[in-house]
């Protein structure tokens, strides 16, 4: 039997690329000796010469692998005559059946039949973990493991949108796994992270959502706002924080932390919560908040006709979560320039001393002279 040819062999050849789990057929048509009985069909594979059929007797057990002989008529310019087709069929085909098939008349090469088996990629880890959760500061590793044939290209992107993912480059890499590597890790890693695997047959992906956590980060574009009596400001915070904060906008007359009034407690009492822009008719003051993204937050003081009091004072914009907190203040000073100018071509100056009444029964506690702490630290 035949179990070696070198490639230049004048021999017919078929290239065939089936994947794993289907089923495929060699057809082979023998010469009228088989038809005669004198010679036999025969079916093995070259790499390690093992048969399969001998005629119709199976030599090999393996149930997949099928043998079928029929004849059939062929007419040639006008001329009829019979060949015998020597099938074989392999069924849910296997990486293990690889290689070249021979059909054969006892000796003789028919025809060859090059079987590359071929598989789309498969992640070999089943269980795993979608969300990863972490801080800020720590290093985070996801190792992705594909197989596949030929083996699959396994590389990581972050999703920023689905026009334009961003390919992540610090990944280490072996023969079948691609581990990423974030370290030091900050806010700006925050996102869904797709591990792709690709090859010739098929792509296939796994998604991670990395969920870093981190202290509020709150910014002010000012931290002096000057302003005359009677105006009407509006002070606006941007607040970084995961998970979200509690903001609260707060008023402090002095240094003293212990001696501050909590606006948001204040303006908030008795008001539908459903609101998110929560003003008042009459009010002194309203406060609204705006959710930007998953981790952003926008929140707006807005003051209105603000009376004299008020000046060299702090306005405080504070966010906590269970890992930290942070602030900043604006202090609200009196434009002295801006009312002197004024003053200068018009009538002579008013006294403020007599505007001691507010638009709402909630604003008489709020008195210099009266003032309690209400101080918020239990609160979040």
């Amino acid at each position: 039997m035949t179990n070696s040819l070198k490639d230049d062999t004048p021999i017919s050849r078929d290239y065939i690329n089936v994947n794993v789990g289907k089923r495929v057929r060699l057809e082979c048509e023998l010469s009228n000796l088989t038809m005669s009985g004198n010679t036999k069909g025969l079916w093995l594979r070259l790499e390690d010469a093992e048969v399969f059929f001998y005629s119709a007797s199976r030599i090999n057990t393996d149930q997949r692998f099928q043998i079928e002989q029929r004849p059939i008529l062929h007419i040639n310019n006008g001329t009829s005559y019979e060949i015998m087709t020597y099938s074989l069929t392999i069924d849910d085909v296997r990486l293990a059946d690889d290689g070249t098939y021979s059909c054969q008349e006892d000796n003789r090469i028919i025809k060859l039949f090059v079987l590359n088996i071929v598989e789309r990629p498969y992640f070999v880890t089943h269980e795993y973990t979608t969300l990863l959760r972490t801080q800020i500061g720590k290093n985070v590793s996801i190792a992705c493991e594909a197989q596949g044939k030929p083996s699959p290209f396994v590389s990581w992107i972050k999703k920023i949108d689905d026009d334009q993912p961003k390919t992540m480059i610090n990944c280490t890499t072996t023969p079948t796994t691609c581990q990423l590597n974030l370290f030091d890790v900050n806010r700006w890693h925050n996102g869904i992270y797709e591990c792709v695997a690709a090859n010739s047959i098929g792509t296939i992906g796994r998604f991670y959502t990395l969920d870093v956590q981190f202290p509020p980060d709150v910014y002010s574009p000012k931290v002096k706002s000057f302003h005359s009596i009677g105006d009407t400001i509006t002070f606006e915070c941007l607040i970084d924080a995961n998970p979200e904060p509690d903001i609260r906008w707060l008023h402090r007359f002095t240094d003293d932390i212990n001696q501050e009034m909590d606006l948001s407690g204040q303006f908030n009492q008795g008001y539908n919560n459903n609101n998110n822009n929560k003003r008042r008719e009459n009010s002194i003051w309203s406060i609204s908040q705006e959710k930007i993204n998953s981790t952003r937050w926008k929140t707006s003081l807005f003051i209105k006709h603000i009376p004299k009091r008020f000046f060299n004072s702090k306005f405080i914009c504070r966010a906590i979560n269970r890992h930290g907190q942070s602030e900043k203040s604006i202090t609200v000073i009196q434009n002295h320039h801006h009312v002197a100018k004024k003053h200068r071509h018009t009538t002579p100056p008013i006294k403020t001393t007599a505007i001691t009444t507010t638009p709402v029964d909630l604003y008489k506690q709020y008195n210099a002279d009266e003032y309690q702490s209400t101080s918020t630290t239990g609160k979040y």
